[in-house]
């Protein structure tokens, strides 16, 4: 078993040539430049279980040789991809278990019940790879491979391949983010997170880029707090680029939604450690994150707009032309949003952001200018003391909340948000069951002052929805009256929320 660990950056077909003949990636050429001609097909079962757990099987043709592989993903670094990776040379056209040795594959599939009746060809590559070997910082190499082609699936068509491959051999994998950039300063690129394999299944299946959501994150009380905050940074920015094929598709609002949250996620942990990381680059990092979160804001506030709040008040009011051509209007400024977020992601500093997070924490770059003795302590300290600090926030925050305005009741809802993130951060720590408890109990607040934030927002919205008329104005009292009238009701609910609030155990100890 090898363990592959990749990065890959996706060119235009068009600036293929140019990337070819960059100096960066010529100096010091380890051996002879290779042109190999690659023809792969992918093989999964009739149910497709393989692509679900995100398990490669194919057979690739390279010259005379048939190769046989399974990968298994390990874990993901800000598009550095981890994989466990077994090949073995057989002649055979269907993937043959036999000839890989025990203990190897059969440690990650059941090959038993993976005949030749049991498999299927889904989905094939073909493409023309040009490699070469380059040393890489201080005795570190890496693999470097342009690929040109397709992705074909028999009745669904093809997918161009155009992309800059890495494989790091020796070395740091900070050094591979730090070509990774050189590249990108010279060559317009976006790092890609999604392996071909997975494409090749989305393709066949005749679906579209998936949102994804935060998973758990792996912080336990074995970690320094300079180890926890590396962990927090490198999920925030892992979930932000796994949203990307879904927001530049278009088609589910919930990619925009969850990049956003990622990204938020990411800002908040950068806050909540402030105090022991350095200054720099964390700031600059920290204020580049905020503008593409920025970027994405105008598509999501039209989403919440005609998903959440316009759309559902209009439909139960019943068929009005009033309703329709101001949900028409919507729908023009909602399509300008995502064309904002589209330039976003696709400009150039987009992927230098991705890129300089991932060398940021391959370096661990925050320890040089951060407080050495908390970093190196166990994060449970730190996170017993966060935590301590956020809820008396909140609790200050929220004293009087019968008599505060909307002003501060805005801010009472960032500070619970930002509890939140550091529970959910810090939730490996302590007890599954405290953490859902405590989270519960911040549930209904956080609810309806999120649903007061909504309408705030879509009173900003609906403003600037062309010029003013009867029409727009009769849509705009509809709309303010319905909710005005559910939030007063949601809002004598206010102090028992608050009370939910005041008796959170807190079970961590500081």
């Amino acid at each position: 078993m090898s363990a592959e660990i990749e990065l890959k950056l996706a060119v235009a077909a068009e600036d293929l040539p140019r990337l070819r003949r960059l100096p960066v990636l010529a100096r010091g050429n380890l051996g002879s430049v290779q042109n190999r001609t690659l023809k792969s097909t992918y093989f999964d079962t009739p149910e497709r279980s393989l692509a679900a757990a995100k398990i490669t099987l194919r057979v690739r043709e390279d010259g005379r040789r048939r190769l046989h592989c399974v990968k298994v993903p390990v874990k993901s670094l800000a598009g550095l991809a981890t994989r466990r990776e077994w090949e073995v040379e057989s002649r055979g056209l269907v993937p043959d278990f036999s000839v890989f040795p025990v203990g190897t594959v059969d440690t990650v599939l059941d090959t038993r019940t993976l005949g030749p009746d049991r498999i299927e060809a889904v989905f094939e590559t073909d493409f023309r790879r040009t490699l070469r070997r380059l040393p890489l910082g201080t005795g570190g190499e890496v693999e470097v491979a342009v690929d040109e082609g397709v992705i074909r699936a028999p009745g669904k068509g093809e997918i161009p391949i155009s992309e800059l491959e890495f494989e790091l051999k020796a070395g740091d994998p900070a050094d591979l983010f730090a070509l990774a950039l050189a590249v990108a300063e010279q060559v317009p690129a976006q790092v890609v997170v999604v392996s071909k394999a997975e494409r090749g299944a989305r393709l066949a299946a005749g679906r579209h880029a998936a949102p994804a959501k935060a998973g758990r994150l792996d912080v336990s009380p074995e970690l320094s707090a300079g180890e926890a905050f590396g962990r927090i940074v490198q999920d925030c920015t892992s979930q932000w680029l796994a949203n990307v094929e879904a927001v530049l598709d278009g088609r589910d609002v919930e990619g925009v939604h969850q990049m956003r949250v990622a990204l938020r996620r990411l800002r908040s942990g950068f806050k909540l450690f402030r105090p022991i990381v350095g200054a720099q680059p964390a700031k600059d990092l920290s204020d580049e994150v905020k503008w593409l979160a920025s970027a994405l804001g105008p598509a999501r506030d039209w989403d919440v707009f005609i998903g959440d709040v316009a759309g559902p008040v209009f439909e139960a009011l019943g068929p009005d032309a009033r309703f329709d051509r101001v949900l028409m209007q919507a729908e023009s400024e909602r399509a300008q949003g995502y064309a904002l977020a589209r330039r976003a992601i696709e400009d150039s500093r987009h992927c230098r952001l991705a890129l300089s997070l991932g060398r940021f924490v391959a370096a661990r770059e925050w320890v040089q200018d951060g407080d050495e003795a908390a970093l190196h302590a166990p994060v449970a300290d730190f996170a017993a003391k966060t935590l301590s600090q956020h809820f008396k926030r909140v609790l200050k925050r929220g004293r009087h909340i019968m008599q505060l305005e909307a002003e501060a009741l805005h801010a009472l809802r960032i500070e619970i948000k930002r509890l939140r993130y550091a529970l959910e951060f810090f939730g490996g720590l302590f007890d599954a069951r405290e953490v859902r408890k405590f989270l519960d109990g911040l549930a209904g607040l956080q609810d309806f002052l999120g649903e007061l934030n909504d309408m705030d927002v879509a009173h900003r919205l609906i403003v600037t929805l062309g010029r003013s008329d009867s029409g727009r104005a009769y849509a705009e009292g509809a709309l303010s009256g319905f909710y005005g009238a559910s939030l007063e009701r949601k809002r004598k609910t206010l102090k028992s929320q608050w009370a939910e609030v005041l008796v959170q155990e807190r079970f961590w100890k500081e």
